[in-house]
């Protein structure tokens, strides 16, 4: 006995040191909804009131301000000792902020969060450090709680709910919860209190507990408005306890409902006569409005992913991931729970039983799954978070445990019990470093005379405001679907006012944009106006080229900044004032396919050994006068080009030399120069000579060769078909003009 209370104090020690970590990684307002969860409790420590939702009015609480008012009245006296003088200064909105895209990199941050956040805390920070540790305590009791839910579960193994305590205690995402202000955190507490009830209800089916389940189920939903969800369970204990005890039922479900509305009864009442309904739905759904529609297969994995993700860990507004490879280690470990519990079925041998009190447990996880699925389909919730069942981590922690033990023998199976929360122990300890702090990371500042050597010097001016020393693009050659790694070293050099939108535009054939990323600098953590003067700031980003894109075509990466809010461009030029674009970087883009393009028509002429035409698709046979005929080319690089050169397409008459029309251009009207070929890469090129209104009727051949524009000077055809009166170009097709 003693040896198990040290284990327990052991994990609790070990749980409050973890979430007092990620409570100080963890920016202030960067969980969902805690500015609101604040603002709420502090607005009831100013007015002690209730707030009244209004859509009309605009208020920090926003949604929240329909939820029951319990877990707010308990933080209120406790914000109430902070003076928090000027709170809204630090509620600097990230405009480009990235919610719930966990795999979209960049702009984490809701806020922009600057040096007064920082220990030694004082005013608002200091509250909302205060108010996290009263959440780490509701955690701290709602584990104290599972251990004894675990310990009614199954009082022979004593082991089991310890490792089920450091389950919970470990899992990331519940950490993460538990460490920010969040009315989450007493809605666990109780709901697993209400666990711990039914059980010991649906055990011994003593009546009196009847009238104490109703009221712990009426804190529940006097503390989050889902919490009323937990009546439907807690009458199924009810009568399951009256069925065991083998008298009525009727009493023990009165007395659960009667104890719920002694407790929470006045509350719901208050919203009728308020809002003249008992929930207050009209009111949170004026506040919370999301589309949904029917979803396909692809969208359903996706909502699964995200909620299973959103279980296990996912910080930040739901916008911050672990790595990909943890979430498959999870999603295994998973289905081998699934499996194991499988086998003890079949088997018809459960690991730890627990059949007297299993239905209550399980309702309890549905009911909650339903009600998190209702949310989402009427539009309260844009997805569907894993924590909103988090309330029965008491029954799912033993559902895992059982599923894990099923998978090996009974003579290890103590020694791979543990196995389970040491692994989330890692991934607790290893998430804040690895990826929250990183997350909110400001970029890199660099002395002002260090630039590396590796990047490309631009020394772009914007507005005399900003300098752009140099780029960093590592990429040469880049595909359709590809991410562009680009760092800008840039700094300040005249007044900043506002916080300026860097701009980043991949623009692809015809100047078509292909790629596009807006963004406060720093990725959104470190905004112009906190540049300070002497200092050159290494901003990474990383821009997705469209799928759609066609190709090959050079991919120019251009920069530029605007104000967000007037949508004004701040005008670009070189140090000595010329205006210029810009451009600071052109790629060669090609596309995935490896299929070799096959012409009509194979043929082969060789110029200068660089690049050779392998075939055509040929024009027509038989052009009118004043008639434009099209034809296709495909040229093949051979070597690396030595200049970007021009396509000439001639229409000349037999035996002389003088075009009567041509085409000249560079490959793809200008987009994919020769010069960026790779070699052997084949490039198809569409061209269009129009025959003159005056042209003679008789027998003319269309001819093609390349030149440099500066000096006019052509490539010399080493091979191909050609004519002794040609210079320098070679034969493609014959076409007689008629009238």
């Amino acid at each position: 006995m003693k040896a198990r209370r040290g284990l327990l104090a052991l994990i609790l020690i070990i749980y409050i040191i973890l979430g007092g970590y990620y409570a100080i990684t963890i920016p202030m307002f960067e969980a969902p909804n805690e500015v609101a969860h604040f603002f709420y409790a502090r607005h009831l420590a100013d007015t002690r009131t209730l707030p009244v939702q209004d859509p009309q009015e605009p208020s920090l609480w926003g949604a929240i301000g329909s939820q029951p008012p319990l877990y707010y009245a308990l933080l209120a006296p406790i914000v109430s000792r902070v003076e928090t003088p000027h709170a809204q200064a630090y509620l600097w909105r990230n405009p480009y902020v990235n919610l719930q895209h966990p795999m979209f990199p960049g702009n984490k941050n809701y806020y922009v969060h600057t040096d007064r956040e920082r220990w030694p805390y004082r005013g608002l920070p200091l509250a909302v450090h205060l108010a996290r540790a009263l959440s780490l305590l509701f955690g701290v009791a709602t584990l104290v709680l599972i251990h004894t839910l675990t310990r009614a579960l199954a009082p022979d193994i004593p082991l089991l709910a310890l490792v089920a305590t450091a389950t919970v205690a470990f899992l990331p995402g519940f950490l993460f919860v538990t460490s920010t202000v969040n009315n989450d955190t007493l809605y666990i507490l109780i709901a697993t209190l209400t666990l711990w009830v039914m059980v010991r209800m649906s055990q011994n089916g003593h009546g009196g507990r009847a009238v104490g389940l109703g009221m712990v189920v009426g804190l529940a939903a006097l503390t989050k408005l889902s919490g009323l969800v937990l009546l439907l369970p807690a009458l199924l204990a009810a009568w399951v306890g009256a069925r065991r005890k083998g008298v009525r039922v009727w009493p023990f479900l009165l007395g659960v409902v009667g104890g719920f509305i002694l407790v929470a009864g006045w509350w719901y009442a208050r919203n009728l006569a308020v809002y003249g309904e008992p929930l207050g739905i009209t009111r949170l759904a004026a506040f919370a409005r999301y589309p949904f529609s029917a979803l396909d297969s692809s969208a359903w994995t996706y909502e699964v992913a995200w909620f299973l993700r959103s279980f296990w860990a996912l910080f930040g507004w739901y916008n911050v991931a672990i790595g990909p490879r943890a979430y498959v280690i999870l999603l295994l470990v998973m289905l081998a729970c699934a499996v194991g519990l499988g086998v003890a079925r079949v088997k018809r041998h459960p690991i730890f039983s627990f059949s007297d009190v299993k239905w209550p447990l399980i309702a309890t996880l549905v009911v909650l799954v339903l009600v998190a699925a209702l949310a989402r389909g009427v539009g309260l919730l844009p997805l569907t978070p894993g924590r909103l069942v988090y309330p029965a981590l008491g029954g799912i922690s033993f559902l895992l445990l059982q599923g894990w033990a099923g998978l090996v023998p009974a003579r290890v199976r103590h020694a791979w019990l543990t196995l389970f929360p040491m692994g989330l122990l890692a991934l607790s300890i290893v998430s804040p470093s690895r990826w929250i702090a990183p997350a909110y990371a400001p970029p890199p500042r660099l002395p002002s005379d260090y630039i590396p050597a590796g990047a490309r010097r631009v020394d772009l001016l914007f507005d005399n405001r900003i300098r752009v020393w140099a780029v960093d693009i590592p990429q040469i050659t880049v595909h359709t679907g590809d991410t562009i790694d680009i760092t800008l070293y840039m700094g300040k050099v005249g007044e900043l006012p506002v916080d300026y939108t860097l701009y980043i535009r991949l623009l692809g054939r015809e100047r078509e944009e292909v790629g596009r990323l807006e963004t406060f600098t720093g990725w959104g953590t470190y905004p112009t106006r906190l540049w300070k003067d002497g200092e050159i700031i290494a901003d990474h980003y990383r821009v997705r080229v469209s799928p759609h894109a066609r190709v090959p075509t050079l991919l120019r990466v251009e920069i530029g900044f605007l104000n967000h809010w007037t949508g004004q461009v701040l005008p670009i030029t070189t140090l000595d004032g010329a205006p210029v674009p810009g451009l600071v970087k052109s790629l060669r883009l090609i596309g995935t396919e490896a299929a070799r393009p096959t012409p009509a028509v194979a043929t082969y002429a060789s110029f200068a050994d660089e690049i050779a035409l392998v075939g055509y698709d040929p024009p027509p046979a038989r052009v009118k006068q004043g008639e434009a005929f099209t034809f296709r080319l495909y040229w093949e690089a051979l070597r690396p080009a030595r200049a970007s050169y021009t396509v000439f397409t001639h229409l000349v008459r037999v035996g002389e030399p003088r075009p009567i029309a041509q085409h000249d251009k560079r490959p793809l009207d200008g987009d994919y120069p020769t010069i960026a070929w790779a070699p052997g890469e084949v490039v198809v090129d569409t061209y269009q000579i129009r025959v003159p209104e005056n042209a003679l009727p008789g027998t003319y051949m269309v001819v093609a060769g390349l030149y440099r524009l500066e000096t006019l000077q052509r490539l010399p055809l080493k091979e191909g078909p050609t004519r002794p009166w040609l210079q320098n170009a070679t034969v493609i097709a014959t076409i007689e003009v008629v009238p």
